[in-house]
């Protein structure tokens, strides 16, 4: 990923809570680039700064000190309202309990997104039809959320995510409330959206779903601990494997 574009770039990026006098150091020295077509996953035990550095990332919440740029434009300088902005035109967000409206259609859930930003209907209607039917989910549009499985509603959410052409997806836990076959068919839904140059970013505690992806990090207590080229790895056991077999010994007759 060297030869393309950073959109994300977190430098020395640390996180502290304070409560009843106490601190808790969330994040510490954060070092992480994130280019454009990436697909990152980032896993590790609970309360061990996952969730945090993506809240950070999709500017809902704020480093306590350390850089943070997303499309070179540096987050720490930015107030409330432009960070709103920043996130509504530059993130998409994915979450594992869907976050769907329960008395809006699939349609009207997807399109929300784009009615905050003020875009016109018939623009609406066309971005909402293109990214349902990428997600393939199209037939389902006036459908209510409670008339959908849950791997169907995670789809719809991912539509939601997409309707804006956000330069970062980012997905906090998208399989949790799946089982595993609605699981992995969402994995597969967004690795053919990275394949289709969708830059994505996600927490996972299913280290399967690592695989997916072509970077992993590992965080232990605030700190980047291991950091894998997962492609890489997954081109390996085939091989490793071919060079560990048995060669045949032919025995004459």
């Amino acid at each position: 990923m060297t030869n393309a574009k950073a959109l994300i770039n977190i430098t020395n990026l640390s996180k502290i809570y304070h409560t009843d006098g106490n601190q808790t150091h969330a994040l510490n020295s954060i070092d992480l680039t994130i280019y454009q077509g990436d697909y990152l996953t980032i896993q590790g035990p609970s309360g061990g700064g996952k969730s945090t550095l993506l809240s950070i990332m999709g500017l809902l919440d704020k480093a306590t000190s350390g850089d943070y740029k997303i499309s070179d434009v540096s987050v720490a300088k930015l107030s409330a309202a432009q960070m709103a902005k920043v996130r509504n035109k530059e993130i998409g967000f994915i979450f594992q309990d869907f976050n769907l409206i329960g008395d809006m259609t699939v349609s009207q859930n997807v399109e929300l997104p784009l009615v905050y930003r003020g875009i016109n209907k018939a623009i609406r209607k066309e971005k909402v039809a293109e990214v349902l039917a990428r997600v393939n989910m199209t037939e389902r549009a006036q459908h209510l959320p409670n008339q959908l499985s849950g791997g169907q509603q995670q789809r719809v959410a991912v539509a939601r995510a997409l309707v804006g052409s956000p330069t970062l997806l980012l997905a906090d836990e998208p399989t949790g409330n799946l089982d595993s076959v609605n699981g992995d068919s969402v994995m597969k839904l967004l690795s053919e959206l990275n394949e289709q140059g969708v830059t994505i970013c996600m927490v996972t505690h299913d280290s399967r779903y690592a695989n997916f992806s072509k970077r992993s990090i590992n965080l232990f207590d605030g700190e980047i601990i291991t950091h894998e080229n997962t492609q890489l790895k997954a081109e390996q056991p085939a091989q490793e494997v071919a060079e560990l077999m048995p060669r045949k010994v032919h025995v004459g007759a």
